[in-house]
């Protein structure tokens, strides 16, 4: 049906090439600057060139003491070495493409059908909102989506593959360098932890393999004891997640795209009475009366959450639109039609929800930034209803 798929170079390339083309396209059709340094690029670019000149992890560019996650800026560091943003953003933008390449590779390990990988690599290069929120910003996205799909990848080598335990190590070790690159996928570590649990059971796995999830403790540990000698203050991984739970959670929160620069309509008048006490602080006060809310309300807390997940999905374009319709035509088609599949399916769709409900719960949605590094997860469904609907199309004898 596709010969091309007998020469996995040529295929990879000319989806890179039209990955990059489609990016190029729009950005010249919509008149965009091919970089933009928005205020959070400058902060972890200066933190890059702090290190470079011998001053550690420290910003020059925030009033506030912020401390971030740090690999970004780790990975920045020798691109702060040349002296220019420019040759990150290159390395951005061809990373971009191959993050296409590595979804096409990834729906073909889940599904078995290099179609569907084909497909799927086609709707990663005409989504709008990753277009919106692509390498043209100096930002976390591109690289995080990197994370997502190799944590995602080293998932479905654990469950369908026989060297459980390699593929676990990878998997634990590529989810704990994502924590130092955002903290948003600490929620898979309970999944992994119940899926290694039963594998333990069923004997695919050696019980001494529960050792690998010390290195999260060991990387997160290290990295607190780092920002002590710094800062004066054992932080895991960043000083401000307090306050963003209080911002999303206190009584008067609504459901609402969010904006720093309207952050009095998202937050009670005393909040403003911490304007002269320490980030860390601040932080740590704010999460116990977010908790306190949390705890004290919990189905206006439910609901809340509710109504920003419908927010966090909401649509932006008509083929967001439509891929949103098609990923869960392909949940309920990949559900009844992949009998073997299913536990891995269902993986992939907590993994999915999980996603969801901890930006719901953590945050206010901020435009569609956030949902961007999840959509190629929810691609792989869409891509699957796509490939059944078109496939009685296709002559029988050409059938996979």
């Amino acid at each position: 049906m596709f010969p091309l798929i007998r020469k996995p170079f040529f295929i990879c390339m000319a989806i890179f090439l039209m990955i990059e083309g489609v990016l190029f396209t729009y950005l010249h059709l919509t008149g965009q600057p091919l970089m933009r340094i928005t205020p959070d690029g400058q902060l972890y670019f200066n933190i890059a060139e702090n290190m470079v000149h011998g001053n550690g992890m420290i910003n020059n560019v925030r009033k506030e003491d912020i401390i971030v996650p740090p690999l970004f800026s780790l990975i920045l560091v020798p691109f702060a070495a040349l002296g220019s943003e420019k040759a990150f953003m290159v390395f951005q933008y061809i990373l971009y493409g191959a993050n296409g390449v590595f979804l096409y590779v990834l729906a073909q390990r889940l599904f078995g059908r290099p179609a569907i990988g084909l497909i799927c690599a086609g709707l990663y290069a005409i989504h709008p909102v990753l277009l919106l929120n692509g390498p043209q910003y100096l930002l976390t996205e591109t690289l995080f989506v990197t994370f997502i799909l190799a944590v995602t990848y080293a998932s479905l080598r654990f469950l369908k593959d026989s060297q459980k335990t390699k593929w676990l190590f990878l998997l634990v070790l590529a989810l704990s360098l994502s924590l130092l690159f955002r903290p948003h996928l600490l929620y898979v570590f309970p999944l992994v932890g119940i899926i290694w649990l039963i594998f333990w059971r069923q004997k695919q796995v050696a019980f001494r393999s529960v050792l690998v999830f010390l290195v999260p403790v060991s990387l997160l540990g290290a990295n607190g004891w780092h920002n002590y000698s710094l800062h004066g203050e054992f932080v895991l991984l960043e000083n401000y997640s307090g306050q963003n739970l209080y911002i999303a959670n206190n009584p008067d929160t609504k459901a609402a795209f969010y904006a720093s620069t309207l952050i009095d309509q998202f937050v009670e008048p005393d909040y403003f009475t911490y304007a002269d006490v320490s980030l860390s602080e601040k932080s740590k006060l704010l999460k116990k009366r977010a908790i306190h809310y949390i705890l004290s309300h919990p189905i206006e807390t439910i609901e809340r959450c509710l109504l920003k997940a419908g927010l966090f999905f909401k649509g932006i374009h008509p083929i967001d639109w439509a891929t949103l319709a098609a990923s869960l035509c392909g949940i309920i088609l990949s559900f009844r039609k992949e009998k073997q599949l299913r536990p891995i399916l269902m993986y992939v769709l907590l993994f999915i929800l999980g996603f969801a409900a901890l930006t719901s719960a953590g945050l206010l949605v901020g435009g569609q930034r956030y949902r961007a590094p999840i959509i190629p997860i929810y691609l792989l469904f869409a891509s699957y209803a796509i490939y059944t609907l078109l496939l009685p199309l296709v002559p029988s004898r050409k059938r996979p």
